[in-house]
């Protein structure tokens, strides 16, 4: 005989389960097995592992209201935890832990179809562990990453398994990645419409460097350095390993990791939003205990400028931020307004200007671009003190790039903001979490 609770009409029954919350929902696949089957989609479905103001928090100010638009689905409850729940998480679905491998293996392909929104924050502890986890995630598709930095002598150690993520069509991805698991992401590009890249290399702090100690921060350091980004093809830039000789610094700036190769950048054909976020220049001051790298920046900048041509045929929304690196004391000295109107039109706006922008203005080969936003380009005197309106730290060398992009797009929205900095450790290199 069926229980009455299982005769509840289906409508009415999914006006219930939109007011639970995720332990409502547990609690209620437990009832019978009518409602397992029913309830578990809803538990697997979207998964939003992280505390309810942490995209909010991170984004700037200016685009906190869209960010809290675009994200309406509720986060599960982890706030303080997000870490280490994402962790736990993962471990489950690869079978890495004690009470994850107690699931067959046949259980954890049949939870890992059913995610098909995944946002976390984590830490590589086991490149390994990522490639046995996201090879269950076969309907992925919309997936967000933070991935935080915690030192880890194999963090290249990946071996990518086969197929990629077919249905995914909306990736971001913030924080240190190996570079390979990004190129795996991006196995099956075809239908990404969505693309978010701030991704960093690992981090060079005074403490990894010092004498003695092991050196398990930086990356493999050269004798020699390497060949000049700018005489590189792209696809020797797109595949070359090598790195800069970091042997004589002991604080490195936060580098941005280009990750891509031409070939995934040509199979782009759906993308039509495109968030391109790297570190750059600080004040002068910080140029005799901070290293910030060049070769880097270039190398990003050689990326960005391949993208931007490999999809213009279907790109509508372009976002380009850029965050001057400050040290973590600086944040006792001065406010971020003025330390952005001190660090504008750094060496690294100058080789903007000559790398990405010549491929900006190809409005013609541009049919759908409808906005473009960049943050931390220009000089803004508003709302800084009067101090600072002559008191910059690299010469006024601004092309007007908003008003060049509106000229070159008299139909496109062009919006240009302050921006803000970008705060690492001083001992270990790494970025402060939440900035």
């Amino acid at each position: 005989m069926t229980s009455p609770i299982e005769q509840v009409p289906t409508d009415v029954f999914a006006c219930i389960t939109e007011y639970l919350f995720m332990g409502d929902l547990c609690a209620l696949s437990r009832v019978t097995k009518a409602y397992h089957t029913v309830v578990q989609p809803l538990l697997w479905t979207v998964i939003e592992m992280h505390g309810s103001g942490f995209h909010v928090e991170s984004a700037h100010n200016e685009l906190r209201a869209e960010e809290a638009t675009r994200r309406t689905i509720p986060p599960y409850n982890v706030d303080g935890r997000a870490r280490g729940r994402s962790e736990e998480f993962l471990k489950m679905i690869s079978g890495d832990q004690t009470w994850g491998k107690e699931l067959r293996e046949g259980r954890r392909e049949e939870l890992g179809a059913l995610v098909r929104w995944l946002c976390l924050p984590t830490i590589i502890k086991a490149p390994s562990t990522l490639a046995q986890t996201f090879a269950h995630f076969v309907n992925l598709e919309h997936l967000e990453i933070s991935m935080f930095w915690e030192p880890n002598p194999s963090m290249d150690v990946f071996q990518a398994p086969l197929p990629g993520l077919q249905k995914l069509t909306t990736l971001k991805l913030r924080g240190y990645f190996p570079k390979d698991f990004v190129r795996w992401l991006l196995m099956q590009p075809e239908g990404v419409e969505e693309l978010q890249l701030a991704v960093l290399d690992r981090p060079v702090g005074n403490s990894n460097c010092a004498e003695g100690k092991n050196q398990v921060n930086p990356p493999p350091l050269e004798n020699q350095r390497p060949k000049d980004p700018k005489d590189m093809t792209e696809d020797e830039l797109a595949n070359a390993d090598e790195h800069e000789d970091l042997t004589s610094c002991k604080r490195v700036a936060p580098r941005p990791l280009a990750c891509l190769t031409t070939e995934i950048m040509s199979r782009l054909i759906s993308l039509k939003r495109l968030y391109l976020c790297k570190p750059s220049n600080g004040p002068k001051i910080d140029d005799d205990v901070l290293h910030f790298s060049t070769f880097s920046d270039e190398r990003i900048f050689q990326e960005w400028n391949t993208l931007l041509r490999a999809t213009r045929n279907t790109l509508q929304h372009l976002t380009l931020d850029q965050r001057p690196v400050a040290q973590e004391n600086v944040a006792h000295g001065s406010r971020n307004k003025e330390y952005m109107r001190q660090c504008a039109n750094s060496p690294s706006y100058t080789r903007f200007v000559e790398m990405v922008l010549p491929a900006l203005l190809e409005s013609k080969s541009c049919p759908n671009l409808e906005v473009i936003r960049l943050i931390g380009f220009e000089a803004h005197d508003e709302g800084v003190d009067e101090f600072y309106h002559n008191y910059v730290d690299h010469p006024n060398c601004s092309v007007d790039v908003p008003g060049q992009l509106r000229a070159a797009f008299p139909n496109a929205e062009v919006s240009d903001y302050t921006g803000r900095r970008l705060i690492s450790w001083m001992d270990s290199g790494e970025v402060m979490p939440g900035k």
